[in-house]
């Protein structure tokens, strides 16, 4: 099988490491044997949006595929650039954030596409009759970074990017609980060093200032190898499930992400994650912030129960949510695979 994988290769198109879903969608199906090009489109953006679009379509036509990957994400392919696409081959777009992008995005395209792949239970449910090419896909784990007999140097973590509710709840756990942070936004919550009192406070104080007149200029991203390092290294895993807009709480890719790395994946209970995860065998739900606190407490203190629930979470993680079962899943009720069933 030949696929064009269409995404970005840069994370959020900067210099630290390699955007997530090309690992999702190109790295994952090449390691499963399929023939695999890569189109980033994000980069052909700069020489504008319609010489992209006919860049798109002209390697398309000349390559003989037998599906289209596309990670979705704002209007770079419009309905007459898919339209013609989908004359050339089976043209998907993988969705995320549909708990609070399908009104205002992902509704707008769904019959543009031979298949739309949503990670969201609740949006299949609902759309599914009207949008009978709509196909369900949740997040999942590459397998590239198994962390379960790595040693785990750090007692209890939070990995990404801080927005919204996030601060709040990281400063709490940062001065309760040692919680470390890494990732963007996080240099706020780092520990001051020893040396001179008033120099640590300014520097602490400059940080605050150009962190809240241009989030951009304070970078303490993380490439996504970094990212599975330290979560292969972290005892305990704080897992956030706060939408970034929408105000909802939804099932986000680290959950699967970290599934190998040995960790204990601490997490906001959230709709449909106890259909993927058993909770308080396979990963600890919370809901308060005061329940999150006296959770991680209780593994930090007791080793045993912490690997045999991280151990649990790999298990599953590894015979039923890795990318390669997703992928397969999705090729399959498109009919371009056939089932093992």
């Amino acid at each position: 099988m030949r696929i064009l994988t269409v995404t970005f290769y840069r994370y959020y198109n900067g210099v630290r490491g390699i955007e997530p879903q090309f690992y999702y969608l190109y790295r994952v199906p090449e390691q499963m044997g399929f023939q695999v090009d890569f189109f980033d489109y994000q980069t052909s953006l700069a020489i504008g949006i319609d010489q992209m679009r006919r860049q798109f379509l002209n390697l398309l036509r000349g390559g003989r595929y037998d599906a289209v990957f596309i990670a979705t994400h704002q209007d770079e392919f419009d309905s007459a650039t898919l339209t013609e696409a989908r004359r050339h081959s089976v043209v998907f777009g993988w969705n995320s954030d549909d708990e609070w992008r399908w009104d205002d995005y992902s509704s707008r395209y769904v019959n543009d596409y031979s298949f739309m792949v949503t990670n969201s239970p609740a949006i299949m449910e609902r759309h599914r009759a009207a949008h009978p090419n709509l196909l369900h896909a949740q997040w999942a784990c590459t397998g590239f970074w198994d962390g379960t007999t790595t040693k785990k140097e750090l007692d209890f973590t939070f990995v990404g990017q801080v927005y919204g509710a996030r601060a709040g709840q990281i400063h709490e756990l940062s001065a309760k609980a040692a919680l470390q942070a890494f990732g963007r936004g996080t240099r706020r919550f780092a520990p001051e060093k020893p040396g001179s009192p008033w120099k640590a406070r300014l520097a602490a104080r400059l940080r605050r200032i150009l962190g809240r007149l241009d989030p951009e200029s304070v970078d303490d991203t993380i490439s996504f190898e970094e990212v599975n390092s330290l979560w292969n290294r972290s005892r305990i895993s704080f897992t956030p499930l706060d939408s970034s807009r929408g105000g909802v709480r939804q099932i986000k890719s680290r959950v699967f992400d970290m599934g190998l790395s040995g960790t204990l994946m601490l997490a906001h209970r959230s709709p449909h994650l106890d259909s993927y995860y058993e909770p308080d065998k396979e990963y600890v739900p919370f809901e308060s912030m005061e329940e999150c606190l006296d959770k991680a407490r209780f593994y930090l203190r007791n080793e045993g129960a912490r690997r045999q629930i991280s151990t649990a979470y790999a298990k599953r993680t590894r015979s039923e949510h890795l990318w390669e079962h997703r992928i397969r899943r999705v090729l399959t009720e498109a009919g371009l695979l056939r089932s093992n069933i």
